[in-house]
């Protein structure tokens, strides 16, 4: 007997196969010789190990008796596609009785609005096999999909799920029930449900057709079908919205009852402001459509505080129960949202970001040392004068030096405002309208009364009009001028401006790059690269600063700047100085990564285009960018980062060397200089070496056993974002602790997404040595992508020098 292959890839050789074969290079054919079952599996088994998974996919068989005599249509009936054909060999069990492997999961749904109580179930399907191993949805559909009775298995789930809600989930109850959309087309099947909802006595408004994405189907014919369920007095929900198939288009179309938004959009959907926006877009649609929104896969307390600060209703996920075989009563309770756990969704205005340190006098201090800081810092005009740690008063310089007092209180004017870092923009506005004229700096507190900063009023209020005035104009993971502003400021400047310069921007490979290693660092590339260009650019005369999209820049320049090639191969320099912790070691070893295609792309390469108009007048925004698409593409076609200046003959500019900048040892040696601070218990003993190094976001302290000695020691512009406590924590599987105690030296990580602080940033850690040079403990420090890029700031300065 025989087993034919055909594997459609004439290319691909069984040279590492140890199997004899007989081979039809033409045809691409494979034949191989089997005496009984036993050999014909041994065959199958090890084509299914060793031959690539897309290879079978595309390959069928066919077994027959006798060459010399073969029945065409019986070889046509009995030619199938590999996996189909392996997977009736290997499951034959689950053809015979669907039914009875299935087994019904119940997920409670809870309702925020009601305090987290159970508001509904959703039915999951499981499927056991004869040795007793439980498969999961998506398993079980996967192995009916290459069985071909994907169909069969859908409605034995279907009707278990009924039987189900009638015996076990109470009247009033709805049930969400999986369907694939190839089974709501089939018109058989609406009349098997109804027949199955009337048998049981359910109530039709009590099921939920919950449509799981499974393969793209039109949404206008998904649509009718729904509208011909929605009839019969069923409800219908959207299964996996913002990922496969079930996008905006469908959820227009369709106007379901109910949305489900896919657990990747909704975990850790605080940390990326990409997600965030996604969130936000997916929620005010379904809201204008008279969807409700269902979160869906929620086990971290952050992401539910995040839902209900975003204001959905429904969730569901481990963190309230898992999937029984009978559905629970009860669930866990909603988190209290304390400060700890509080989420942060992101707003234009965070007041943390213009408070000062200022300068601050103990009440207890005497009247020559209060003259004598006044005489160190002669720009301070007020000092706030605490009284342990707690703010009492104002000092102001002119009565220090001119009354005469033995108290420091006698010298003391009140406090004008308090405020802490939660206060709302709408409450500051309020607050400056009724408080007009010179009002002297705003005192923020934490919610426990301790001292933070300074703030003064007539800043916050040119950044309240400001943000107000830019409101949809920021780009929201980068926060540089995008959309219409960035295209009307363009076309301005052009229309206008004979001499203006424009330079393009933008990362290469960086779709081979979010490929291979997932959008978060891909955000955390672009917010790289525009933190980089934001401190090279922002603010200088004549510039503007703008975010196309994606991964794509703008410099919009009013004049010809001698120095711009200089900075902009400033930007590359630090660019792939600090992008070397974005990728893996193996890749920076080498020098690229490769993709699941085989593709072979470089690390950290950017290409840039200078428009200059040498070539013609720059008519508009469109033109400029077709001539910036001919520059880049030149840019593109040479390996490594490059300049390409327009010209007759464009210029290039290459990068002559590589440059690393010191960040990393200033970095340590700040860490090393917070030995001289008093550590102790106190949250706030750390509060002055912040003042100093204002990089650090949190700090604390590990044994040599890796426990945290101390609780957190957290910059106060960071109250409220990163959680206070840690003390007593066990530490040691971070590699932060374990690198450090390994090789007894500084350890600094790759950039990651802190869920704490919404932002990317990457920790260092610093063992400290006994003085018979073992270890003592270890301090550890985050540090903000924004600082990485401040701390590197100093490299282009050296390089103009």
């Amino acid at each position: 007997m025989k087993l034919y292959l055909n594997t459609l890839d004439q290319t691909f050789a069984f040279s590492s196969i140890d199997l004899k074969h007989v081979h039809n290079p033409e045809k691409s054919v494979f034949i191989f010789d089997f005496d009984d079952e036993k050999s014909l599996t041994h065959i199958l088994n090890r084509l299914a190990e060793l031959l690539p998974e897309q290879l079978l996919d595309e390959s069928y068989v066919t077994v027959t008796k006798d060459t010399n005599a073969m029945d065409p249509a019986e070889t046509i009936a009995g030619t199938m596609p590999f996996n189909t054909f392996y997977a009736r060999r290997l499951h034959s069990w689950l053809l015979k009785d669907i039914s009875s492997h299935v087994q019904i999961y119940f997920q409670p749904i809870v309702d925020f609005t009601q305090n987290g109580k159970i508001f509904g179930y959703e039915a999951l399907c499981r499927i056991e096999n004869p040795s007793g191993r439980l498969l999961d949805g998506e398993e079980s559909f996967k192995l009916a999909s290459q069985l071909k009775c994907s169909e069969e298995l859908d409605i034995a789930c279907q009707q278990s799920a009924l039987v189900g809600k009638a015996n076990s989930i109470a009247p009033g109850t709805p049930i969400f029930i999986n369907v694939l959309p190839q089974t709501i087309m089939k018109k058989r099947w609406l009349n098997f449900m109804l027949d199955t909802i009337g048998k049981y006595g359910i109530e039709p408004r009590e099921v939920v057709i919950e449509i799981i994405e499974s393969e793209k189907v039109s949404p206008e014919l998904l649509a009718e079908c729904c509208d011909q369920i929605r009839a019969q007095g069923l409800r219908i929900a959207l299964d996996d919205m913002g990922s496969g198939f079930n996008g905006l288009r469908t959820l227009a179309a369709v106007r379901a009852d109910y949305i489900k938004i896919d657990r990747a959009i909704v975990h850790e959907a605080q940390g990326s402001r990409v997600r965030t926006v996604l969130l936000e877009a997916i929620i005010s649609m379904a809201q204008r459509l008279g969807c409700t929104v269902v979160a869906e896969g929620l086990e971290r307390v952050e992401d539910i505080n995040f839902c209900l600060d975003m204001g959905l209703a429904y969730a569901q996920g481990y963190y309230f129960a898992k999937p029984e075989r009978k559905p629970t009563r009860s669930v866990t309770e909603l988190p209290k949202q304390d400060e700890a756990h509080r989420s942060h969704v992101p707003d234009e205005f965070r007041i943390g970001e213009f408070v000062m340190r200022g300068v601050t006098i103990e009440v207890n201090t005497s009247i020559e040392e209060a003259r004598a800081i006044f005489k160190k810092n002669l720009d301070t005009e007020v000092a706030v004068v605490l009284d342990n740690l707690r703010p009492i008063g104002l000092l102001k310089r002119g009565k220090v030096f001119t009354q005469r007092s033995n108290s420091l209180g006698a010298y003391c004017d009140a406090l004008p405002k308090m405020i802490t870092s939660r206060t709302p923009s709408s409450l500051l506005a309020r607050g400056l309208y009724l408080e007009r004229g010179d009002a002297e700096p705003w005192v923020m507190v934490g919610d426990d009364g301790i001292y933070i900063g300074i703030l003064q009023p007539v800043e916050i209020m040119a950044q309240l009009i400001s943000r107000k005035m830019s409101t949809g104009s920021l780009h929201p993971l980068s926060q540089l001028t995008t959309g219409p502003t960035l295209r009307q400021s363009l076309d301005v400047s052009l229309r206008n401006n004979p001499n203006t310069i424009l330079v393009y921007i933008d990362l290469d490979h960086f779709k081979a790059y979010n490929d291979r290693y997932g959008f978060i660092r891909g955000d955390a590339m672009i917010r790289l690269l525009s933190e980089i260009v934001r401190q090279e650019f922002l603010g200088a005369a004549g510039i503007l600063v703008g975010h196309i999209g994606g991964d794509d820049f703008v410099l919009i320049l009013d004049h010809i700047n001698t120095y711009l090639e200089d900075k902009l191969l400033d930007v590359i320099y630090r660019f792939q100085d600090l992008a070397s912790h974005l990728y893996d070691a193996s890749d920076l070893e080498r020098g690229f990564f490769t993709t699941e295609d085989g593709g072979e792309h470089p690390v950290a390469s950017i290409s840039i285009a200078i428009v200059n108009g040498s070539q013609g007048v720059l008519s508009n925004s469109v033109a400029a960018a077709e001539r910036a698409a001919y520059l880049k593409k030149i840019g593109k076609s040479n390996i490594g980062s490059i300049i390409v200046v327009e010209d007759t003959t464009p210029r290039l500019v290459l990068p002559v060397h590589e440059v690393h900048s010191d960040w990393q040892a200033r970095a340590l040696e700040a860490l090393q200089s917070l030995l001289k601070y008093r550590r102790s218990e106190g949250s706030h003993c750390m509060d002055s070496c912040f003042n100093d190094y204002p990089f650090f976001e949190v700090i604390f302290e590990l044994n040599a056993n890796g426990i945290q000695r101390y609780p957190n020691w957290i910059n106060p512009n960071m109250y409220g974002k990163i959680k206070a406590g840690g003390g007593g924590v066990d530490r040691s599987p971070q590699a932060y602790y374990y690198a450090a105690y390994e090789t007894l030296k500084p350890y600094i990580s790759n950039i990651y997404l802190s869920t704490a602080t919404e932002d990317f940033c990457l920790t260092v850690s610093l063992p400290i040595l006994n003085q018979m040079g073992g270890l003592e403990s270890i301090l550890v420090a985050d540090i903000s992508i924004a600082a990485m890029a401040m701390l590197s700031s100093t490299m282009a300065a050296a390089t103009e020098k």
